[in-house]
């Protein structure tokens, strides 16, 4: 029921079926990049390089030169463009450069191409600087409106001083374009450096140095105050606006001192970590070839990867796009979305490759419904048509109107060349007549056809003539139509029909001649389509046979044109025939309805676009043994990789010897469809359906299949599967019953004990059990004498006798003799469990069945398998143990019974003779005292007396029965044994999953061995059908990029620790490796390989849950006194979680590394090299920049140990770094030392020395404690994001404490980018607080608007400015319009100050008063909500 509740709640993150997936991606928009940065950052070199990754189309504008012959290949098919594209070449040819006017209509222009359409672009050099032909602002609004807006905004970063000293030294090779700087290539600098270099080994002087660098600054200041793009750039704050109404998720920020390779392993880590739902779109190539199975062969992905056949199958897209079905060429096949397409042109294949979408987006496949209906009289060709033309929308076109009509100019010169002829024969036109009024009625557009129909195709003609002559004249038009129906009657069905109306049409006559309406005498029969207007006269109906025409006159007409049309018929066939992709239905009509018909039609119409299956040939297993070779030679290639890696491969290879499963995974579809049962199918009966294998139980079933495999698969979701069933299967007294009851209640399911089940079924007459453990011994001496005196006494009473029936018979002999039951019985008892509810919707455990191997064989036969068999082994001497006791209790039993059974006969003769003496003196009390001693003797002989004890038979022993029992336990042992291990053997025939478990154990550990086998089989149970298949990394990532397979929803999300709550992304780095699965059409990414086994065994519970929120990079700080563990905890989430450790020093050396020559590095140099520490405004700068890093920008980073002053803090909030979270670990001075002495008798202390001595940490300590009460205090009063962990406990639960915080920050700021109206309730009531305070200080009353929408519209203005949640450039922005807002609410205030009585001259005024009353009265209709 959880299960059922889950499904309904939480839909599949990803489309499960594999079409509808397709059409997701198809329709979804393609990835879009604007690269925004000042001229000389690296814009045009990182945009081509994302445009060769992403396949999308670079657009790139050029003011000197462009790339005509790219740009004339997108666009010379559009008149205007190529106009454009004439004028441009022109002005090149003539030594001009082309005017920003004609740059700017390009690139618009091409940012509406088809090509951009599919494959999306990368813009750069737009918004453009130069304002000559449109303004920035309507260049940003342009880019706003695009039907294709961007996705990504890339800004690159740079300050002013690096960017002028990298533009000003460069040059660029003539021949190869490369741009070397000057460092490279100035002699005087490169000889410097030298110098400089000697100098410094040497010991040089300092005071030179110094005089050198200001030299150097001076001159670069020089070059960067002359650099002309420097002051271009004064512009590019306009873009401001822009960055702040893009998501924050979608904009990414670089650092411009980096290298281009850098910058681009920068920015397309940060895409694929963050939004891998925007996929690439590659299309491949594939060579000459007539078979699909070569063609898929051809560039693999991966070995087992093959390129899969789409519903197109040879026909080409486009061509089918245009209403037309023609075979592609084989040398112009390609692939797209793994599948593979053939093209017919050329021309096809460009227009395909610039944008495929439109040909492969439903209705297509479609057949372009170019129908030809013929038929005899009478057949419903009509009908038929209408049918046609209602399902696809088309329209028909009626020859047989066009015959009458005279009009046409050929018409009306017949009619005046032989009018006399004309009046007595009807005019018949010729082919070419019949062919062009064809044609004409076919290229009038159909309005009524649906969206992305075929542009031609759409006619359905009927009546059109059967004759070769006609058909001729059809294919020089060129309007061969895709199919031709024709309708057959060869059982004269119809015209049978409409004769045996006899009655029906004596009646209408009979009403028609009261009425007076029947005034003629016709000797004919005039027969109409619609039955119920059939209206006759002098109706003579003579007898007519069974199979054929009456034999009357009037039928001769119509057999002369039955006769007629089938000969024609028969004609025409053999030129159909000739044209290859022309069809030809032959439809009987006999007993079909229209509707028949027309499935009939549609049915041969859509088959050629329709996925089809075939059996499993030699050619499909010679290419398994190819893959199994392509696989050997990978992995002879990866054997340098380490061993974990290779142990990884070993395993992903394992799993990819397997086949591709289909949605029944190895169990016969059929089976499952038909009987709801889990029957194991078998390889020899393979088929292969959309590239995926199905095993069959039977040929008969696999040809079902074939048939209609759409019946058998799945569509919207899994395929259902039937509940648990389960044998318990071993030897007696191994424990089934006890084991199947336990596990039945636990699971909910029937528990089912074979041999007990046919005990209750002749129970009802037996009234007691049989068989051999329940069948009486043979009755002693003592037993039948004592019967045998109880009969005399007549004390025994009457045994009924029991009738029984055949199935009852043998169920009795198979339990009394073990004679093997028949199937009509098993049929009654065993099938029933398996087709009937409520078992078959609830599932059993069938304990003790089989028995034995005719009835494995039972199961075969009907298709019965249960989904495992478990088989519960015991020793020999765990079954003397449990069943000697009671066997000895029961003999014990028996003795004890018998010896009172033994005293009650001595009682009741000693009884019968006290009797019997007493009747003899009543009967003989006469006769004399002499025959005293003779009447001794009689009953002497008649009732000897008992004899002693001693003379009794000799009794068996305890000890003896004791080995009698043990005897026979071990011989029952040893045959059950046999037959559970030929049962075995026949189940395993069956492929039937069986368990072994040792059941000499106590029962409550047999139970917990018991459930964990079935635990995956239990749990796992809505995912039996399903098949995953992990994948390397780079296979992975090669797949993404061909679109062989789509990410999944999650992205980089482990589905695993998502749905256990984490909501901490992982970040992909060596340290944190990912481990990709394919799963369906999907491919999923895990942390671990214990979360991948996780996965791969129920990957329908993982992918059924809420969609991941959006991704946030954590960044928290961590502070603390020396020894707390501040560096442990911070390590711990780098090496988890991905995030990079930050701390002071290694910011710094980020900077001085990466960035050696940047204005930054140089001065924290010259502190450095004069043995000073760096002060804080550098810190924080190098701080900053480290920030940049695209780790910390997508997963996030933890500094460490800073900030430590009111200082450092008053920097970060200058540059807006401030951590979402801060932690301060608490820890006293005296634990500072204890953990300080025992680092130091640590054995993994580093060799170098360490300033961990007593008196550094107590200095330490001491600034630490002096300093962080006050930051503690700033932090909670304006950010409210400060916590307190207590240290002294261990690391992990330090650990747990700081990432349970961690986890919880993370999820409050998923929720708020989710739903963006969510906010951490203490940060607003603080924001607000603040923002009222402000608004009680300042008072203010904008011109026209009350106090109160006045105070309320500030409040808005300062929650948008001061979010910390917000990104850098929505604060500005939002600050910008504050300041705005205060200045127009100061007018009032100024006004009246200045503003008196009496009237003053302009130039007695002050200077700006003007221009604020002008101001002042331009507010009064300003909307400020609107903004």
């Amino acid at each position: 029921m959880a299960s059922q509740k889950e499904k309904q709640r939480y839909p599949f993150v990803d489309i499960y079926v594999e079409d509808e997936a397709e059409k997701t991606f198809l329709l979804s928009k393609p990835t879009c990049f604007l690269i925004l940065g000042k001229p000389g950052t690296g814009k045009k070199t990182l945009a081509r390089k994302l445009a060769q990754i992403w396949k999308c189309t670079l657009i790139e504008g050029k003011y000197h030169s462009i790339d005509l012959k790219i740009t004339y290949m997108h666009i010379s098919h559009e008149t205007v463009m190529l106009f454009i594209f004439l004028q441009s070449q022109e002005l090149l040819l003539g030594g001009q450069s082309v005017p920003e006017e004609l740059v700017a209509k390009m690139l618009l222009k091409k940012i509406e191409s088809p090509e951009v359409d599919h494959f999306g672009y990368v813009l750069c050099d737009f918004p453009s600087l130069s304002e000559d032909y449109m303004t920035i602002s309507e260049q940003i609004e342009y880019i706003r409106n695009l039907k294709l807006k961007p996705d990504f905004l890339i800004n690159i970063k740079c300050p002013d001083y690096d960017l002028c000293q990298r533009l000003s030294g460069q040059k660029q090779h003539p021949e190869t374009g490369h741009i070397y700087q000057r460092n490279e290539w100035d002699p005087d600098i490169i000889e410097k450096r030298k110098k400089k270099k000697k100098e410094q080994h040497k010991g040089g002087d300092g005071e030179d140095e110094e005089v050198e660098e200001e030299e150097e600054e001076e001159e670069q200041d020089e070059v960067a105050e002359s650099n002309p793009l420097n002051r271009q750039y004064l512009n590019f704050e306009i873009l401001c606006d822009l960055m702040a109404d893009q998501d924050s998720q979608y904009l990414i920020e670089l650092d411009g001192n980096r290298s281009p390779n850098e910058l681009f392993m920068v920015s397309t880590t940060q895409i694929n970590q963050d939004h891998l739902q925007f996929k690439t779109l590659g299309i491949i190539g594939l060579e000459k070839d007539e078979l699909f199975r070569t063609l898929a062969s051809y560039k693999l992905v991966a070995p087992r990867y093959r390129w899969r056949r789409s519903r197109w199958g040879r026909a080409c897209p486009v061509a089918l796009k245009e209403g037309n079905i023609v075979m592609g060429l084989p040398d112009l096949a390609v692939s797209f979305l793994g599948r593979m397409y053939v093209l017919s042109s050329e021309a096809a294949l460009r227009a395909f490759m610039l944008n495929p979408r439109p040909y492969l987006l439903p209705p297509m496949p479609l057949p372009p419904c170019k129908v030809l209906v013929y038929g005899p009289p009478l057949s419903g060709k009509s009908t038929v048509c209408n049918l046609i033309a209602s399902k696809y929308k088309g329209k028909v076109l009626k020859i047989s109107d066009s015959e009458v009509t005279a009009d046409h100019p050929e018409v009306q010169v017949m009619v005046e060349e032989a009018v006399e002829t004309a009046m007595h024969t009807p005019i018949t036109l010729s082919a070419e007549v019949y062919a062009e009024v064809l044609e004409e009625a076919i290229t009038q557009k159909n309005k009524d056809r649906f969206p992305g129909a075929p542009e031609k195709g759409g006619w359905i003609v009927d009546n059109y003539p059967s004759t070769t002559e006609y058909w001729s004249a059809l294919s020089e038009k060129g309007l061969i139509p895709d199919i031709v129906v024709s309708l057959k009657d060869t059982e004269n069905y119809e015209l049978q029909e409409m004769l045996k109306l006899q009655e029906e049409k004596q009646k209408i006559q009979q009403s028609a001649e009261e009425k007076g309406k029947v005034k003629h005498s016709l000797t004919g029969i005039f027969f109409y389509k619609k039955k119920s207007n059939l209206i006759c006269s002098e109706i003579t109906l003579p007898e007519f046979p069974e199979d054929g025409f009456p034999d009357v006159p009037e039928m001769d007409p119509i057999k002369e044109k039955v006769n007629l049309f089938m000969h024609d018929l028969q004609t025409l066939e053999s030129a159909i025939n000739e044209l290859p992709l022309a069809q030809t239905a032959i439809l009987e009509i006999a007993g079909r309805t229209p509707e028949t018909l027309l499935n009939q039609t549609v049915q041969i119409m859509e088959n050629p676009f329709k996925y089809h299956g075939w059996e499993i040939a030699t050619e499909d297993l010679d290419e398994e043994a190819d893959d199994l070779q392509a696989e050997t030679e990978a992995a002879e290639e990866a054997e340098e990789e380490e061993q974990e890696e290779n142990e990884d491969e070993e395993e992903i290879k394992k799993n990819e010897k397997k086949r591709q499963m289909g949605d029944t995974k190895h169990f016969c579809p059929v089976s499952l469809k038909e009987l709801f049962i889990l029957y194991p199918g078998i390889s020899e009966h393979g088929a292969k359906y959309r590239e995926k294998t199905y095993y069959f139980s039977s040929p008969e079933n696999r040809e079902k299949f074939l048939e209609n495999p759409e019946e058998y698969v799945a569509h919207n979701e899994p395929l259902q599967a039937p509940p648990l069933r389960m044998f318990l299967l071993g030897v007696h007294g191994a424990g089934k019953t006890i084991c199947g009851r336990w596990l039945a209640d636990k699971l909910g399911i029937f528990h089912i004990q074979f041999e007990e089940h046919l005990q209750e079924l002749i129970m009802q007459k037996t009234e007691k059990k049989v068989g051999p453990d329940f069948d009486e011994e043979a009755e002693e001496d003592y037993q039948v004498e004592m019967a045998a005196l109880l009969q005399e006494m007549r004390v025994t009473s009457q045994v009924k006798e029991v009738v029984l029936t055949d199935e009852e018979e043998a169920i009795k002999a198979n339990l009394v003799d073990n004679e093997t039951l028949p199937y009509e019985v098993l049929d009654q008892i065993a099938y029933e469990w398996w087709t009937k509810e409520p078992i078959r919707s609830t599932g059993f455990i069938l304990d003790g069945f089989p028995r034995t191997s005719d009835e494995a064989q039972y199961l075969a036969d009907r298709g019965l398998c249960p989904d495992v068999a478990v088989f519960i082994q015991v020793e020999e001497s765990d079954i003397i143990d449990r069943l000697l006791p009671p066997r000895l209790k029961k003999w014990q039993d028996k003795q004890n019974k018998k010896m009172d059974d033994k005293n009650k006969l001595k009682d009741l003769k000693t009884k019968i003779r006290v009797g019997a003496a007493a009747n003899r003196e009543d009967s003989e009390s006469e006769q004399e005292d002499e025959d005293e001693e003779d009447i001794e003797g009689i009953l002497e002989d008649e009732y000897p007396k008992e004899e002693d004890e001693g003379e009794d038979e000799e009794e068996e022993q305890e000890t003896d029965a004791i080995e009698r029992m043990k005897t026979e336990i071990a011989e029952n042992y040893e045959a059950d044994g046999n037959r559970v291990l030929a049962v075995q053997e026949d189940l395993e025939k069956l492929l039937i999953p069986q368990i072994s478990i040792s059941g000499g154990r106590k029962p409550h550990i047999v139970h917990y061995q018991l459930y964990n086998k079935l635990k995956d089989l239990v749990e796992n149970r809505e995912s039996i059908f399903e098949k995953c298949y992990p994948i390397s990394m780079s296979l992975a990532h090669k797949m993404l990029v061909f679109s062989y397979k789509h990410p999944s929803s999650f992205g980089q999300w482990d589905p695993i620790k998502l749905s256990e709550g984490d909501s901490i992304k992982p970040f992909q780095n060596q340290d944190t490796p990912s481990f990709p699965v394919i799963h369906q059409q999907y491919i999923y990414f895990f942390t671990s390989k214990q979360n991948r086994e996780t996965f791969m065994k129920n990957p329908i519970k993982y992918i059924r849950q809420p969609k991941p929120k959006p991704a946030v990079p954590v960044k928290i700080a961590i502070v603390g006194p020396p020894k707390s563990g501040k560096t442990t905890v911070a390590k711990k989430f780098a090496s988890v979680y991905g995030l990079m450790r930050l701390s002071l020093g290694d910011a710094i050396r980020f900077v001085l590394i990466n960035q050696p020559e940047s204005e930054l590095a140089l001065m924290l140099k010259w502190h450095l090299h004069k043995g000073m520490s760096a002060p804080d405004e550098l810190a924080a700068q190098a701080l900053d920049v480290a920030l940049m890093n695209h780790v910390c920008d997508t997963a996030g980073v933890i500094i460490d140990g800073y900030p430590l002053t009111k200082r450092q803090v008053n920097l970060l909030e200058a540059m807006r770094i401030i951590p979402v979270k801060i932690f301060e670990l608490q820890l006293d001075a005296k634990e500072v030392f204890r953990r300080a002495l025992l680092d130091k008798q640590s054995t993994d202390r580093p060799p170098y020395p360490i300033h961990d001595s007593s008196q550094i940490l107590s200095v330490r300590n001491s600034c630490y404690k002096m300093h962080i009460d006050e930051i503690r205090a700033y932090y909670e009063d304006q950010h409210q994001n400060w916590c307190v962990v207590d240290a002294f406990h261990s690391k992990w639960w330090v650990w747990n404490k700081v990432l349970e915080e961690a986890q919880m920050i993370t999820k409050e700021i998923q929720l708020y980018l989710h739903s963006n109206n969510v906010f951490n309730l203490q940060g607003v009531a603080a924001a607000l607080i603040k923002a009222m305070n402000e608004v009680g200080c300042l008072k203010p009353k904008f011109p026209f608007l009350s106090v109160k929408k006045t105070a309320l519209l500030f409040l808005a203005y300062h929650l948008k400015a001061f979010n910390p949640r917000s990104s850098d450039y929505v604060r500005k922005k939002y600050k910008k319009k504050l300041d705005k807002f205060i200045d127009h609410c100061e007018l009032i205030p100024y006004l009246g100050t200045k503003m008196t009585r009496k009237y003053k001259e302009p130039q007695n005024r002050p200077i700006d008063f003007d221009h604020k009353l002008r101001i002042f009265f331009s507010l009064k209709y300003v909307d400020l909500a609107s903004r």
